[in-house]
């Protein structure tokens, strides 16, 4: 019973706290036990480490979104110049069983009424666009040299 409302006591003395600073409490181990030995034993929060594929989701958002879609579902795309309507494949089907080097290539080139892009990206920022493509719209990761592996569940 003492055990209890000394829990009950510290989740009062924490609330009250987290109240007054305007901060989220952190997630601890310890919530059960006293003030004291709760924020002794506090870490900090893990840095936040950026987005090493935000310049090509920036690259997605100007070079492929527009035919693409922002969820790379494609569809119909009408030209504006031409007229003609074209059925630009889904992205989170097309070059699924593909190798990250045709994918590319793809890209770089164009072909099948894509338009190619290597004269408006360099090989790297084409890489990092695979990489982009592979992790948002085929569920996996990939290293910098192209080692594809399936992405990790989000929790």
């Amino acid at each position: 019973m003492k055990l209890i409302k000394l829990s009950l006591a510290s989740c009062a003395l924490l609330a009250f706290a987290v109240a007054c600073n305007n901060t989220q409490p952190a997630q601890n181990a310890n919530a059960g036990a006293s003030p004291k030995a709760a924020a002794n034993s506090a870490t900090p929060a893990p840095a936040a480490t950026p987005d090493e594929l935000a310049a090509a989701a920036g690259d997605y958002a100007r070079s492929c979104s527009n035919c693409h879609k922002a969820d790379g579902t494609g569809g119909p795309w009408k030209d504006e110049e031409t007229g003609k309507t074209v059925k630009v494949p889904s992205l989170r089907e097309h070059g699924l069983k593909d190798p990250d080097s045709e994918l590319a290539k793809q890209i770089a080139e164009g072909g099948d009424e894509m338009p190619p892009f290597k004269s408006r990206l360099d090989k790297g920022r084409i890489d990092n666009l695979v990489r982009y493509i592979r992790r948002e719209f085929h569920g996996r990761t990939t290293t910098a040299t192209g080692a594809a592996t399936p992405a990790q569940p989000s929790h």
